[in-house]
Parts: C-alpha cells; structure tokens; sequence
C-alpha cells in the first residue's frame, strides 16, 4: 500500500479543491471577475496537486503488485523443490541444487558433478560457495 502520509496529502487537496469548488458555486454575484478568477486559480493548483499525488499513490501501487508477484514467484519456486537430507531437487531436473546457498541466501545454484578417480571420490561441489558434498 502506498505510505499513509501520501494518502493524507491527496485527501487534503481533495478537500481543498472540494471546498474551493463550493465557495465558487455558493457564491453570489457579490465576487468579483478577479475574485472569481483568483478562486478557479486556486482550484486549478489544488486539482493539480492532487493529481500529482494521486500519481505517485499509482506508482507505489504498481511497485507493491510486483513485489506481490515476485515473492510469489519465490513462493512458488520454493514449493517446487524437495529436500533429501542433503540436497534440495527440482522435479524433472537432474542436477541437485546447492543446500547451503538456498538455505542462506535464498539462490538456487546447481551443483557440479565429479566423477569418482584415483585422487577422490564421487562428489558435487557448489562453484559459489565451494561445498562439496560426497556420495
């Protein structure tokens, strides 16, 4: 939701325009042309105003619909995954994903495979953080 204080400021210019309006609808033909014309001044600048702030009220909401919809994004991609003890899967991917940096800072990295040789065994290894996870 936009900030309070944003809201607060369109409400205020609302009302100010509000009641310009009226006091030019009320008034009789006591006003002068430069009275009249100095209060539709005014309720220009107050619409304005409003419309500015009702503008930025717009942008916040745009920002917090797409926050809204990257975190279910993540949501979702988090629901995808399986965790085996040892490492976190994707169903129909074969590569598991790296424990360590899901667990801390929430990035999915897939592990790279070493086959078993004559200097160590089976393993994967997470090329960001450096875990390496035995078979």
């Amino acid at each position: 939701m936009p900030d309070l204080a944003t809201i607060g400021v369109a409400l205020s210019s609302l009302k100010t325009s509000m009641d310009i309006a009226k006091a030019l609808k009320d008034s009789n033909i006591s006003l002068s042309e430069a009275e009249q014309k100095l209060k539709v001044a005014e309720l220009i600048s107050s619409l304005a105003d409003l419309k500015t702030e009702l503008a930025d009220v717009k942008i916040s909401l745009i920002e917090k619909d797409e926050e809204i919809k990257n975190l279910k994004c993540k949501i979702e991609e988090k629901e995808s995954l399986s965790f085996d003890g040892k490492f976190y899967w994707k169903e129909g991917d074969k590569t598991p994903f790296c424990a360590v940096c899901l667990e801390n800072s929430e990035k999915l990295l897939h592990l790279k495979y070493y086959k078993a040789n004559d200097w160590g065994s089976e393993h994967y290894v997470c090329m960001i953080c450096k875990t390496t996870y035995s078979l």
